[in-house]
């Protein structure tokens, strides 16, 4: 048992599963859950998601060892300015936004007064949201990111590694720049794509659509409002990158427009190579 306390403030699809997977793994004698909500706070302890649950920011991270913020990323350093004059002295703090830059330098201009902070990213999910979705295999076999920075406490960094591994997840530690950039092309960008092409296509011939288009617009049935605040806080290196996508999508249009086999060919063949290498 790595913690006698967590909470968990934010009981969505990822808090939810987080919680899901602490028991499985049994790595916290109480599993506290905080919500805004009252029907949250009322499914988590009615389904045994949580030990107890509460509406009260100050009551839920009491005597916490390890707190996890898992709520939306505009949020996030919000919640650790609340929560910082009560947090035991010695808990470790962490979060599961899918931006870093703009939460963790939020977070460490705080200076959570004997609390230690890291930022971390589990590059889990789906497009379903809330914690009915709950699933406490979520996290297996996924990567967690964690950031390290000048101001990170390496004891408590060595102990929130040591807590995603249990839940059989790999880790890897980066800088938030790199972070960003990285989860930009992978993660942000495929989601901005996605909505484009739904966009694009409308409400009218969607019925239609088969197998392609559902795989490839999947996302697309993510929460608008989580997704609004990822964009907007790693806008600069998606603005970037929808531009390198743009310059990609004008290369098929040349060829389209050329009658270009050899190149249409080439660009094709070139994106299989990359993605059947996944």
């Amino acid at each position: 048992m790595m913690f006698k306390r967590i909470t968990i403030i934010g009981l969505g699809l990822i808090g939810g599963s987080l919680a899901l997977a602490i028991k499985e793994k049994k790595l916290a004698r109480e599993i506290v859950g905080v919500s805004r909500r009252k029907s949250t706070v009322r499914c988590a302890v009615k389904e045994k998601i949580v030990d107890f649950a509460t509406l009260d920011l100050k009551e839920g991270v009491r005597d916490s060892d390890f707190v996890i913020i898992a709520a939306p990323v505009l949020e996030i350093v919000k919640i650790a300015r609340i929560i910082a004059p009560f947090l035991k002295k010695g808990a470790i703090v962490t979060d599961a936004g899918s931006t870093k830059k703009y939460i963790v330098k939020g977070i460490e201009k705080i200076r959570l007064k004997g609390a230690y902070f890291a930022g971390s990213h589990p590059v889990a999910g789906s497009e379903k949201s809330g914690i009915k979705s709950a699933d406490k295999d979520l996290f297996k076999g996924a990567c967690c990111i964690i950031t390290d920075t000048k101001n990170t406490n390496k004891k408590a960094l060595g102990k929130i590694k040591r807590f995603w591994k249990a839940l059989e997840m790999k880790v890897i530690i980066m800088p938030l720049d790199r972070h960003d950039r990285l989860l930009s092309k992978i993660s942000h960008l495929p989601h901005a794509v996605s909505v484009s092409l739904v966009n694009s296509a409308g409400r009218k011939d969607i019925g239609l659509a088969a197998g392609g288009f559902r795989d490839t617009t999947r996302i697309a049935s993510g929460e608008p409002g989580l997704w609004k605040d990822i964009f907007l806080t790693n806008k600069d290196n998606l603005a970037r990158d929808i531009k390198a996508l743009k310059r990609e999508l004008s290369r098929i249009e040349v060829a389209l427009k050329n009658n270009d086999s050899k190149d249409l060919l080439s660009l094709l063949s070139r994106a299989k190579s990359i993605r059947d290498s996944l």
